[in-house]
């Protein structure tokens, strides 16, 4: 009687299939997700970074969707209404390319911009999908609100516009210059203050990481973390019986594409090996020397004096300590003429690019080479002695895919002879082409 408002029970009956197709025409309600955008991307780098901590992926990955989310993914959702995860729609983030492909400003100082790369805009994407999925399987957003994010046509030529490889031409031109780098360092090492075979260790030290970097394929953040006990070698017989020396270098896992083992030019792996081991002992010597100065001319000199003028003295015998011989854990490209904290490391960035430069300008290319086209020219060189591309890209740490789009262009150096003539055919008379001259004669 309360319910149904009778005491029949046929239109009881009645009244309750009128009731129940009355219920039926409105959608079930649910319960609204409050939880802002921005706590939802915090929980999901949180995800990325319990990741990396479980070795899944890289330190530097998971960084790097930290950055595309704060920089740019967690901004765009502003600009669109969206703040809460409720407010995720079907078309929320459509227009993500375009806005990027036009936006004027970019970094964290807003420097001018004519948009942003079609490389970092897919990046992105990659990652605003990957999170909007994340929220699905929390059961935080609706997969039919994830909706369609066009992805930018990348049309660059990543092999000329930002790290060309040296054919075989610039690349002699190059060598030429770098093989005379240590020439000439008498004047130089009077005005640094330092002993001329201290300048022409330094500077050979620059020729044996152009010739590493080139021989390995390595990328530079990738040849600063290589250590001695990382590096082996062994000799192996080629097809014609000769030995030959291979070196085996293990790239470590924080780096951009994770660990892998190359294999290189056995020699010139050796050749840095011996150089660092040669360095050691030269500054070994200097110390010894600087030492017996101490004794003998600064006997009386107050101890923070000393300290001040040699970074490396220990207070306690008012000596320099020698370097230890190398060790597995010293990086391969170590420099052991730096003094104070900076012992047992290797060189600045930008004091390699400062050398690289000084060889580039002698050279005046037309090109803009930069250290990673040392890279490129590795990867190059294999392909043109058609190399298999998969077992260049496994070596190199990259993907087949990559190299076929970066360096398409040199398909037709690969295929020249097959490309320059046209095979000669037995045509009729008929159908060959009679050239008639310009000019009769008179």
């Amino acid at each position: 009687m309360t319910s149904l408002k009778t005491q029949d029970l046929d239109v009881a009956r009645k009244n309750s299939i009128d009731s129940y197709l009355e219920i039926m025409k409105d959608p079930p309600k649910r319960r609204t997700n409050r939880k802002s955008f921005l706590k939802a991307c915090e929980e999901y780098l949180e995800h990325k970074h319990q990741q990396a901590q479980r070795k899944q992926i890289t330190a530097g990955s998971a960084s790097s969707y930290e950055q595309r989310i704060y920089q740019r993914i967690i901004p765009f959702a502003k600009f669109v209404g969206v703040n809460l995860v409720s407010d995720i729609k079907e078309d929320c983030f459509s227009t993500y390319r375009d806005y990027f492909l036009d936006v004027k400003t970019k970094g964290k100082w807003n420097s001018s911009a004519s948009g942003l790369s079609p490389s970092t805009i897919n990046s992105d994407i990659c990652t605003l999908k990957e999170l909007l999925k994340f929220l699905v399987k929390k059961k935080q957003l609706d997969f039919n609100n994830i909706g369609e994010i066009p992805r930018a046509r990348d049309r660059t030529n990543y092999r000329e516009e930002s790290n060309p490889a040296f054919f075989p031409a610039e690349w002699r031109k190059m060598c030429d210059v770098l093989y005379q780098f240590d020439q000439n360092v008498k004047d130089l090492g009077k005005y640094h203050h330092q002993s001329d075979e201290e300048v022409k260790w330094k500077r050979r030290w620059f020729i044996n990481y152009i010739r590493f970097m080139y021989q390995s394929g390595t990328r530079p953040h990738e040849c600063t973390k290589i250590r001695l006990g990382d590096c082996r070698l062994t000799e192996l017989k080629d097809d014609d019986g000769k030995l030959k020396k291979y070196g085996f270098v293990h790239i470590r896992p924080d780096t951009k594409r994770g660990k892998r083992d190359l294999v290189m030019n056995g020699n010139t792996l050796q050749k840095v090996q011996y150089h660092l081991k040669k360095g050691i002992k030269m500054r070994n010597e200097q110390i010894k020397e600087t030492n017996k100065k101490i004794k003998e001319e600064y006997a009386t000199r107050d101890v923070q004096w000393l300290k001040r003028r040699y970074a490396d003295l220990d207070v306690d015998d008012r000596q320099i300590p020698l370097m230890e011989d190398a060790n597995h854990d010293d990086l391969l490209m170590m420099n052991p003429f730096l003094k104070g904290d900076r012992r047992r490391m290797m060189y600045h960035s930008e004091h390699i690019r400062k050398w690289w430069n000084q060889i580039l300008e002698q050279c005046n290319f037309n090109e803009r080479y930069t250290l990673y086209s040392l890279r490129s020219t590795h990867i190059t060189f294999n392909l043109l002695q058609k190399r298999p591309i998969n077992m260049i890209a496994d070596n190199c740490g990259t993907s087949s895919d990559e190299i076929n789009r970066t360096y398409k262009r040199i398909n037709n150096i690969l295929n020249m002879k097959d490309l320059g003539f046209f095979k000669s055919t037995n045509l009729a008379m008929d159908d060959e082409l009679i050239i008639e001259p310009l000019l009769k004669p008179e």
